[in-house]
């Protein structure tokens, strides 16, 4: 039976699961805050003793790149390949803003933008807007709140890290919180799709999405 473990430690909210051929067999979703390093491998390891196999059965890895806190995205990224390394199977890499775009399949409409956001820290967000019913992310930009509620364009839909200040209204309309969370079911689900297409990254080249430091 094949194997699938997906990790997402892009920000404070972190999330793991285990998938295999058919469904999600286990998901960890918690507020890990900056202790990354010190519970990732453990959580792992439990999960996969869990599910009564051993990292090394996995048939891949799939990881959150970003955008995120630098700490976060490359915690992820480094026990994704170190588990790829050390077992032989491919990495699949894929954007935070992909997981929060997935989740709103059933809540968004083909009529507006998607706006989906991920804390970019000193009070800014990283901000990715989908076009329509497309899952493909454009090029992401960095606001600060204040920037991101002004340049808004309605009629819209926002997902993610929504800032308090953000209020809903007839022409905007706010993710209920359970689907503002990146889980990593939705990035299995994502990783298993290209896994089943081929679709793998390059091991030595596959790199973390920072938000600019300016």
């Amino acid at each position: 039976m094949p194997y699938f473990f997906a990790i997402d430690t892009c920000t404070r909210m972190c999330s793991l699961a285990l998938r295999d051929e058919h469904r999600v067999c286990s998901e960890h979703t918690w507020l890990v805050e900056r202790h990354h390093t010190a519970t990732i491998s453990t959580h792992i390891n439990q999960m996969c003793v869990e599910a009564g196999i051993t990292p090394a059965q996995l048939s891949a890895v799939i990881v959150a790149l970003g955008p995120g806190s630098f700490t976060g995205v490359r915690c992820g990224l480094s026990i994704a390949k170190g588990l790829a390394l050390a077992a032989g199977f491919p990495v699949i890499g894929v954007t935070a803003f992909e997981i929060l775009r997935a989740a709103q399949a059933f809540e968004a409409t083909v009529a507006q933008p998607i706006y989906a956001l991920v804390e970019a820290g000193r009070k800014r967000v990283a901000v990715n807007r989908f076009d329509g019913s497309s899952l493909e992310p454009n090029q992401f930009c960095i606001q600060s709140w204040e920037e991101f509620s002004a340049t808004l364009r309605h009629p819209a839909y926002v997902c993610g890290d929504i800032p308090s200040t953000l209020q809903p209204t007839l022409l905007l309309r706010l993710a209920p919180p359970a689907l503002n969370v990146r889980r990593a079911g939705i990035l299995a689900d994502l990783g298993h799709a290209r896994y089943e297409r081929g679709i793998f990254d390059n091991l030595d080249t596959l790199s973390p999405i920072y938000p600019p430091t300016s």
